[in-house]
């Protein structure tokens, strides 16, 4: 009987752990390199709202920001348009924002999600390219919809874009399809798999967050900012990313 009692006991903990660290947030920095960036540039990477309210003061240490990355699944089914409509007008809010689709946000309904990336002059990357023409930071951002849907276009989103090139994918494996044919595509920001969300040790059913190399690619995996199933998290705290762009050293 006191082995059930203690095991009860271990369980309830972990469950209520999980659920405060889902309601955590943790601010990470990363740098990407690239070519012939003669000003540093800062932008912030978020992705895998889902379901979460944002409240501002979780985003108060941030300084201020050029761009703001939203990598997918900002909305799923049965979420209120309050909820998302307000993500989205504080995050557009931060700098000149993009959007890429995630798996669930087709679930909230394209046309619906569609206006409200209008209303708050959020730029859609559907399988496109954003030229960033800025005087000593000239690079194209480009976006490929999600690849579990059936509506990537790599040859779409990369035909005629600049180099240097970062690319946003909201699923990870989509580095897994750039080929040599392809522009080079210096790094690639992606989310989808939330670190895990649940991790016992290295066991999980996500790829663990973090920067990874797929197809000789940097790919950069978020953990994500909400959560999706069930409202907790273990050993994958939900994050944001402030990014900052410099100049790759020349070794020649």
């Amino acid at each position: 009987m006191f082995i059930v009692v203690f095991l009860m006991t271990g369980l309830i903990l972990i469950l209520f752990y999980s659920y405060y660290q889902a309601k955590g947030l943790v601010i990470t920095e990363e740098e990407i390199m690239l070519p012939g960036i003669e000003h540093t540039q800062k932008m912030l990477f978020i992705t895998d709202l889902h379901k979460r309210l944002i409240k501002e003061d979780m985003f108060s240490k941030l300084p201020p920001v050029d761009f703001v990355i939203i990598g997918g699944d900002a909305v799923e089914k049965g979420v209120p348009e309050e909820i998302i409509s307000r993500n989205l007008s504080f995050l557009s809010s931060l700098g000149t924002a993009f959007f890429v689709w995630g798996n669930n946000d087709y679930e909230f309904g394209e046309k619906k999600l569609r206006h409200l990336l209008d209303k708050y002059n959020i730029h859609e990357l559907n399988n496109s390219s954003y030229y960033i023409d800025r005087p000593g930071a000239e690079w194209t951002l480009a976006g490929v919809e999600d690849l579990g849907t059936l509506h990537a276009d790599i040859n779409r989103a990369l035909q005629g874009a600049n180099e240097p090139i970062i690319l946003v994918s909201h699923n990870p494996d989509t580095a897994n399809l750039l080929f040599n044919s392809y522009p080079k595509v210096e790094a690639v920001l992606s989310g989808h798999t939330h670190g895990g969300q649940i991790r016992l040790g290295p066991f999980a059913v996500g790829e663990k967050g973090g920067w990874k190399v797929k197809n000789n690619i940097p790919v950069f995996i978020s953990n994500g900012f909400g959560t999706t199933g069930i409202p907790f998290r273990l050993g994958a705290k939900p994050q944001i990313h402030l990014i900052t762009l410099k100049k790759r050293p020349s070794y020649e």
